[in-house]
């Protein structure tokens, strides 16, 4: 049974509006939006009553007295209501849709007009293919046993396959509804054409499209229909045809709105999203006469040809996001389609940064990831999608940038967020001794000045219409105050897989919290913002749970550390794969050594537990990531001391957890936020920095 959407609409203040001198007013209740039950295609005509009442004080009758006028600007559709309605009195409104021959949705405008006034309401119905099966939806589970959304894997009529003339049959399609989806006037959706041999369920699980679609915070459902199953080849059969597109775009609506999962099924922005030989069908249906609006397309390893196709989809204005890797074969092209369109007059970035992703120009990025992995590569699917999604779910997911201190009592907080026009503004969010506290700002800005008292927590959230001050997106917690002595980096960038799968963390906030001196700024900043790290007398930088598809620390940032180190400075660092990333290269083994003297040993202690040693070995033995702390930590590195380093913590069992170079540096192999206890988690923060000599 359809259910039906009294949501929001007590409709109406006509002539006699309410006012202080206490004219009656005129007060229709009608449905904001009213779903009639869904009919197979030639079945036949669907029906619905709702209710109406009028919750004024004078009765609702037609013009000069005569009977309410009821009309649905539709002529499929038909509708019957009360002629006149007392105060205080209900009735039933009947409202008929003759069906369809063929799978169809049918929108239209319900109104109802009388002497004070007009209101109005949104009927939808649609018809499906006979036989439709209804969705049948699973739980997704993404990393840290964080609930993503849902999926149903549907067989559908509209899918790719059976296709004239081809040998494949498999009519599956992969259907994605996030976690916190919020409903449109108009849904929008992710098209993603996979690559040569594989199957949906194959290519999901790879590349993880539904956990980088939630990661990336975009109000959008995914759509992944089964190509040539297991084939070298990039025919996505009816999906070659724009229409056929169309058909299944209109199809899973009406799958949706059966399953009660969208009231209104129209269809928003279409994003089309291809890996590999899933550019073919990704051109075919960029054709200036399709039926629906592209608008975006980033393509991962995928530009094999048809360069002047999406030559001409950039030059209109729209976003194409495209990266290549050493031997994926797609180098060459996006080599000269990133030259073609420069001397187009187009500025084309050849940089992934949140800059140049919240921009419309053209992004065409090398990435040093594998073919399969060039989806994967600095979350390179979530980004492409956060920065240029039309609305987020609870507004943009914020990039906090940077808190740090003016004098004892006002911090700078800076961010960075997708442009999305549900927001209405920017809270401040501010924690300390003395108590907590809010601080709003308008829309528009990036940056605010906010009063603290001693170290204070603050993270960002937007301010999203029709959402609760309390329900947006909130950025991670950093914290701040006093002299900030010490600098604390937040790179723990890792959620679509790993041991956390929220899409914030106080993680910098948490390490932070024992430190009266101490100022937080994001790794992006550091990376996009030139951060000068000189005027601190240590810098913390921490890598969480991140490892090789995320870059516990990539060239640039252990180049900036190096610069840092060179002039006096001193570093902790401390991640549970900065080993497992750095180690098996020549760059990161050296980087290793040279910093700190460490050498990574194994990927897993095996424990979670530590003791100090050495110069820290007044630490008691410590537990980390129980029930208590932030995350679970699976995979702790151990490590090996060289000459000039010491080992500073041990793991249960003897292996070494954290290695460093008195008054320069030391590596812990454990994130640091993760430690159980509040008061051990200062104690081992204070003594790591007494160590390197801040």
């Amino acid at each position: 049974m359809r259910r039906l959407v009294f949501a929001s609409l007590a409709l109406g203040l006509a002539a006699c509006g309410d006012d202080p001198a206490g004219v009656p007013a005129a007060r229709l209740e009608l449905p904001a939006v009213i779903d009639l039950p869904y009919v197979e295609a030639g079945a036949g005509a669907s029906e619905v009553a709702v209710t109406v009442a009028n919750v004024g004080d004078v009765a609702l009758v037609g013009v000069a007295g005569a009977a309410l006028a009821w009309r649905v600007d539709d002529p499929a559709f038909t509708v019957t209501g009360p002629s006149s309605l007392a105060p205080g009195a209900a009735a039933t409104v009947a409202l008929r849709w003759q069906g369809a021959a063929a799978e169809a949705i049918a929108g239209a405008t319900l109104t109802v007009e009388g002497e004070l006034g007009r209101w109005t309401a949104e009927v939808w119905a649609v018809a499906g293919a006979p036989g439709l099966a209804p969705l049948v939806f699973e739980p997704v589970t993404g990393a840290g046993g964080v609930a993503i959304g849902q999926s149903a894997v549907p067989h559908l009529p509209t899918a790719p396959y059976p296709a004239p003339g081809r040998a494949w049959t498999d009519d599956r399609v992969h259907v994605f509804v996030p976690a916190e989806w919020r409903e449109r006037d108009a849904q929008d959706v992710v098209l993603h054409f996979h690559g040569h041999n594989t199957t949906i369920a194959a290519t999901i699980a790879a590349h993880r499209y539904r956990e980088q679609l939630y990661a990336s915070g975009a109000d959008a459902i995914l759509i992944v229909p089964q190509g040539p199953v297991n084939a070298a080849s990039g025919d996505f059969g009816k999906l070659a045809d724009p229409a056929g597109t169309a058909a299944l775009f209109t199809e899973v609506l009406i799958a949706l709105y059966r399953a009660g999962v969208v009231t209104r099924p129209a269809l928003g922005q279409v994003t089309l999203t291809s890996h590999s030989g899933g550019y073919v069908a990704t051109a075919q249906n960029l054709a200036a006469d399709a039926p629906f609006a592209v608008g975006q397309v980033d393509l991962y390893d995928s530009l094999y040809g048809y360069l002047d196709v999406f030559r001409g989809f950039a030059r209109s204005g729209r976003p194409l996001r495209s990266n290549y890797t050493s031997g994926g074969g797609t180098l060459a092209n996006n080599q000269q389609l990133a030259a073609t369109l420069a001397a187009d007059g187009l500025a084309v970035a050849d940089a992934a940064t949140s800059l140049t992703l919240a921009s419309p120009a053209p992004v065409i990025t090398f990435t040093a990831a594998s073919h399969e992995g060039s989806t994967r590569d600095d979350d390179a699917y979530t980004e492409a999608l956060r920065w240029m999604a039309p609305h987020g779910r609870r507004g943009p997911r914020v990039d906090l940038r940077a808190a740090t201190a003016i004098d004892a009592g006002h911090a700078r907080v800076r961010w960075r967020a997708p442009a999305d026009t549900d927001v209405t503004g920017w809270q401040l969010e501010l924690t300390s001794a003395s108590g907590a506290s809010t601080v709003a700002v308008a829309a528009d800005a990036t940056e605010a000045t906010v009063p603290i008292s001693g170290p204070t927590r603050v993270r960002v959230r937007p301010l999203v219409a029709g959402l609760a001050s309390d329900a947006g997106q909130p950025s991670d917690t950093f914290v701040v105050g006093g002299a900030a002595r010490v600098l604390i980096v937040d790179g723990f960038e890792r959620v679509v897989d790993g041991s956390y799968g929220q899409l914030a963390h106080d993680a910098a906030a948490r390490v932070g919290a024992g430190l009266g001196d101490v100022a937080t700024v994001s790794a992006s900043a550091i990376r996009e913002d030139a951060v000068d790290l000189a005027p601190y007398a240590a810098v913390i930088w921490l890598c969480g749970d991140d490892s090789t598809e995320d870059h516990t620390l990539t060239a640039a940032e252990r180049a900036a550390l190096d610069a840092y180190l060179a002039g006096g400075g001193r570093v902790i660092v401390a991640g549970s794969e900065v080993g497992f990333d750095l180690g098996p290269t020549s760059a990161g083994r050296a980087w290793l050594a040279a910093t700190a003297g460490a050498t990574y040993a194994a990927d897993d202690a095996g424990t979670d537990r530590a003791q100090g040693a050495g110069p820290l070995a007044s630490i008691a033995t410590f537990g980390f990531g129980g029930p208590t702390a932030l995350y679970p930590e699976d995979y702790p590195d151990t490590f090996t001391a060289g000459g000039g380093a010491t080992a500073l913590l041990t793991y249960a069992g003897g292996a070494t957890a954290a290695v460093g170079i008195a008054g320069r540096a030391a590596i812990v192999g454990f994130p640091l936020e993760v430690i159980d206890d509040d008061a051990t988690r200062a104690a081992v923060v204070r003594a790591l920095l007494a160590f390197v000599g801040a």
